[in-house]
């Protein structure tokens, strides 16, 4: 196979792959499952649209706006933007956990603490787009912003991330709303 049929075979693949995930969605929703199977079923292509990610531009190996629309750019962006979602979706088991042992240590301010720090990167680094971005108002809709850089509407049901958004409510209520930790003001008072 020359060069030219294995790229024209492999762009007919990114087509066929983007229509498969399309016909994923059901009533405007798509689930994890379906586009974990998704990411796996089509790993070797993701690896070959990396690859060659830059095909048509005019600098030598590098992006430009020459090549942003190639299928393969394309691809590669949108397999890498539900990987981390995926990825992401993978801290429901742990919030699930998390959201008992705060149960145990709520009124144990030592406790608590402890719990707020060991969680704290999560919270406010991790998660903090989903809560600001993905999260509709009404926590009924998980929309990674990720996917609309891509002009994809890819969307979740809140109830796929029922332990992330508990959590991420929770984090948010005692560590930015409550006298539980102290104000930005106190913290300045104390180092100077």
């Amino acid at each position: 196979m020359t060069p030219h049929e294995e790229k024209l075979l492999n762009r007919r693949e990114i087509e066929e792959a983007r229509e498969l995930l399309h016909s994923f969605q059901k009533d405007g929703f798509y689930t994890i499952p379906k586009i974990t199977w998704w990411l796996l079923q089509y790993e070797e292509l993701y690896k070959y649209s990396f690859e060659n990610r830059h095909t048509g531009s005019c600098i030598e190996g590098m992006g430009c706006a020459c090549s942003w629309d190639a299928p393969e750019s394309l691809f590669s962006g949108l397999h890498f933007a539900l990987q981390e979602i995926v990825d992401l979706h993978q801290y429901e088991d742990y919030f699930k956990e998390e959201l008992a042992v705060l149960e145990n240590v709520r009124e144990d301010n030592s406790a608590l603490m402890q719990w707020l720090k060991k969680n704290e990167s999560l919270g406010t680094d991790d998660f903090i787009l989903f809560w600001i971005e993905w999260l509709d108002e009404e926590k009924t809709t998980v929309n990674p912003w990720i996917m609309k850089e891509l002009d994809l509407r890819i969307k979740f049901r809140a109830e796929e991330w029922k332990y992330t958004i508990e959590l991420l409510i929770e984090f948010n209520e005692i560590y930015w709303d409550s006298d539980a930790c102290p104000s930005l003001e106190e913290l300045k008072k104390q180092t100077t």
